[in-house]
């Protein structure tokens, strides 16, 4: 296991009420796209398959959501881009940042991946954490974001 040196790191602690967002946020769209299926102008045997399609991809995505969340506390992001994770048991465990992650002003959707499991997402924001750790988290990120 790597460590990640906390000289200059953030460590980001995700909200249960951004976390319950997320969730209910996919479920709407998961609910939406089977709406959304009637007005397809396809047979009926392919809508029909259409929506097993969509719900196992929507099961399979919120079975990696509640996973990583059961099994992730917080997030430590180094100033060189390594990144480990939180877990239940009180220690850090390695993980990866992946592709599709994104540091706004006030928000970050971070996509962290365990060894071995699916990626999932967390949205966190400014203002659940130390100003210190979300300034340290913008310029990591200004440093490794392009990368």
């Amino acid at each position: 296991m790597h460590a990640v040196s906390t000289s200059f790191s953030a460590e980001i602690r995700p909200d249960a009420r951004l976390r319950r967002l997320v969730l209910l946020t996919g479920a709407l769209l998961f609910l939406g796209g089977l709406a959304l299926l009637p007005l397809l102008a396809v047979p009926m045997p392919l809508k029909g398959l259409l929506g097993v399609g969509w719900t196992v991809l929507c099961g399979a995505e919120v079975s990696a959501l509640r996973q990583g969340y059961a099994a992730s506390g917080a997030l430590r992001i180094a100033a060189g881009g390594q990144v480990e994770r939180q877990s239940p048991d009180g220690g850090w465990e390695p993980a990866t940042l992946c592709a599709g992650s994104l540091v706004l002003a006030r928000f970050a959707w971070l996509r962290i991946a365990a060894p071995g499991r699916r990626p999932y997402a967390e949205l966190v924001s400014a203002g659940s954490h130390a100003s210190e750790d979300w300034r340290r988290l913008q310029v990591i990120w200004r440093h490794i974001g392009a990368a």
